[in-house]
């Protein structure tokens, strides 16, 4: 009897401790999956990503482009060839349309200057083009004689909103943009002094330090009462790409281009994915997505280094297990279509839902998911993996002769998506300069 009562006494005791073991396994495997904020001063993130030699490694540049690179280049440079405006100096944004905005001017300037350097334009076109552009740079109205509006007709120069509509005094100012534009001023400057004095002059007439505060970016708008507000912009990815390029302008972006605060990582087809912690359901709809073409403009412009490379490489596995689970070519990246809502953003990760796609007003739009010809192109060319060929193979399908290159395919339908963009096009450029010269702000120390 004793025995007896001290046996069911003794079994209590083993069930709470088996109960036990069994809630903090369970907890354990929870944990895996949730996602975990990156602790500040990370040494390794090619650790925290679990990235290993197995991944997709970056390919060794400057090396010989293909007979097939080169053409692709030059179709590249025809969309700015159809597209430019004597008169200004501009270039449309979208084929066709007299509409451009400061991040894809900073792509056509990209792109001027990779035809440059790989022979398609010779000086004398750069000069006059890239001259023509920053002379009305350095006069267009700008939002409170401050900074660029962050639309312009392209013809007229006056300021719009984003259906190309005056207003008088714009709608406002993008940091983001600006410091896409900032990259190209930064390798005029040291690559062809011929045009520095021109640069300089809308350097000196733009006041950058508005569109900073307390180490982050700040982006302007107006209220219904037309009062100027001005906002935090920028996440996770775009954020740092951002401020590296306004580092160069002396300006305090030290918060922007830290990667190791208000970060958490999260699993997307079994990849670790580094992700802004802004939620956008916390933040006012802000988008905080995962997409390519940060991390592909990163290795292309400032080169790859111990933080951006794992990074890009986590991004791009997670599309490669995308294709292997599904059989469905991934390559994501926000991209405008040739249909209604004319833009939609394709990400690995939005707002903690892996693969989201939605337009700029936050609506579902994953009936409009597309293959990204930029992103596509970007992955096949800056890493070397079986995967880099499958892209290639869809890529030979993705342009115009004449015209320039699509902006992508539809994943439902296989049908092509016949946007044509300067942003499309001046990455393309851009990523067949890399290839055949190296990081491109690193040009100001090679021989010209």
């Amino acid at each position: 009897m004793a025995w007896s009562q001290g046996y069911l006494h003794a079994r209590h005791h083993l069930a709470f401790i088996i109960g036990l073991c069994l809630a903090i396994t369970i907890a354990w495997q929870a944990e895996l999956h949730m996602p975990r904020p990156i602790q500040a001063w990370i040494d390794n993130f090619s650790d925290v990503l679990r990235v290993d030699d197995g991944f997709p490694q970056a390919v060794s540049v400057p090396v010989t482009l293909t007979d097939e690179e080169k053409h692709w280049a030059v179709v590249a440079w025809h969309y700015f060839q159809n597209n430019y405006h004597n008169e200004t100096g501009m270039v449309n944004s979208v084929d066709g349309y007299p509409s451009t905005t400061l991040w894809d001017l900073g792509s056509y300037l990209m792109g001027a200057l990779s035809a440059r350097e790989l022979g398609i334009i010779q000086e004398d076109e750069l000069n006059e083009r890239v001259g023509r552009l920053l002379d009305h740079l350095a006069t267009i109205p700008l939002v409170m004689d401050k900074l660029p509006n962050k639309a312009y007709n392209t013809k007229t120069l006056m300021m719009t909103d984003y259906n190309n509509k005056p207003v008088e005094g714009g709608i406002g100012w993008s940091a983001l943009d600006i410091a896409r534009f900032g990259v190209p001023l930064q390798i005029i400057v040291w690559r062809h002094p011929q045009l520095a004095a021109k640069a300089k002059k809308v350097i000196n007439r733009w006041k950058f330090a508005d569109m900073v505060k307390n180490g982050e970016l700040m982006t302007g708008s107006f209220n219904a009462s037309h009062q100027l507000q001005r906002h935090q912009e920028g996440r996770f990815g775009y954020e740092q790409y951002a401020a590296k390029s306004l580092t160069f302008l002396g300006l305090d972006v030290t918060l922007a281009a830290r990667y190791d605060i208000g970060v958490q990582v999260m699993l997307v087809e079994g990849q670790a994915i580094a992700y802004d912690a802004r939620l956008p359901r916390f933040h006012d709809g802000t988008h905080n997505a995962v997409l390519s073409e940060p991390y592909i403009l990163e290795g292309v412009e400032f080169g790859y280094n111990a933080i951006t490379l794992p990074l890009a490489q986590s991004v791009l596995q997670a599309q490669i297990n995308r294709y292997d689970a599904t059989g469905i070519l991934t390559a994501v990246s926000e991209d405008n279509i040739d249909q209604a809502p004319w833009f939609v953003y394709n990400s690995v990760l939005n707002d903690m839902e892996p693969w989201a796609a939605f337009d700029p007003d936050h609506h579902d739009a994953s009936k409009f998911r597309t293959l990204s010809t930029k992103a596509a192109m970007g992955w096949a060319e800056l890493f070397e993996s079986p995967y880099s060929d499958k892209l290639k193979n869809v890529l030979r399908e993705l342009y115009d002769e004449k015209r320039g290159w699509y902006s992508g395919r539809y994943e439902a339908t296989g049908e092509i998506n016949h946007a044509i963009t300067a942003n499309t096009n001046g990455i393309v450029l851009e990523i067949m300069a890399y290839k055949a010269l190296g990081p491109l702000l690193t040009l100001a120390t090679k021989e010209q």
